[in-house]
């Protein structure tokens, strides 16, 4: 699965919490990260505001179209 989300998504994990990659290896050293707390507010706050900033422009273009 890759698309544009997943790609935005897996941007803002590496930039907040180190994760490089969502595929699971079947190593547990690989596959399980320790994260802070903050770090993952932090991330979420990220995802939350990239999904606003994606449906207003959403909005806008449909409301420019019906004009």
């Amino acid at each position: 699965m890759h698309d544009e989300r997943l790609e935005l998504l897996l941007a803002i994990s590496r930039r907040t919490l180190g994760i490089e990659r969502f595929e699971l290896t079947g190593k547990p050293t690989a596959d399980v990260h320790l994260v802070n707390a903050e770090d993952v507010g932090r991330a979420l706050e990220s995802a939350y505001d990239a999904g606003l900033l994606v449906g207003y422009r959403m909005c806008r273009a449909g409301c420019e179209q019906g004009a």
